[in-house]
């Protein structure tokens, strides 16, 4: 199988790293050192909170559970990165994970200013090529592919039907 792996470090805190491994149609992120700086670079603030209460409360296999659900294989459809910055050199990237083939939701990784932009430009080329190639995941279209998107059907559909007819 061909594999493709880059290194993201960020450029003011050389400890702030992730390994992001491609692998056919999936990318996994390595956990080296993210357990100890998720909290710094989850940029959601409303994840941000629970995440940091829920590594409070729950140490050692708990904690590491909850990480391998972030690091696990996620499918290059589902994956998106942003360069942005003056040189390119501010490195995010989007995972969504996957309930029962919808989207679930998603985790959404900064790393900051990174060391490499280049090394980061072709990884996102690399990333992009595959996605180009790769077998579709989607069941549905557009947000029907979202569980959030199913529970507004089902809402939806609730309130059509109790609400009286007038006639």
């Amino acid at each position: 199988m061909n594999t493709y792996t880059y290194t993201a470090r960020n450029a003011h805190q050389p400890e702030k790293v992730l390994t992001f491994t491609l692998e056919g149609d999936y990318l996994k992120v390595s956990l080296t050192g993210l357990e100890n700086n998720l909290p710094e670079m989850v940029s959601n603030v409303e994840d941000l909170e629970g995440l940091k209460g829920q590594l409070a409360a729950q140490s050692g296999p708990a904690a590491l559970r909850v990480l391998e659900g972030v690091s696990g294989p996620v499918h290059i459809k589902d994956v998106k990165v942003d360069l942005s910055g003056e040189d390119q050199d501010h490195f995010r990237i989007t995972l969504w994970k996957r309930l029962a083939g919808l989207r679930a939701a998603p985790v959404m990784l900064d790393m900051g200013e990174i060391d490499n932009p280049p090394a980061a430009k072709r990884f996102l080329e690399e990333l992009r090529s595959r996605q180009e190639s790769a077998s579709k995941i989607r069941k549905f279209i557009g947000i029907l592919d979202y569980w959030l998107g199913w529970i507004g059907v089902a809402l939806l559909a609730v309130i059509l039907i109790r609400r009286p007819s007038e006639d």
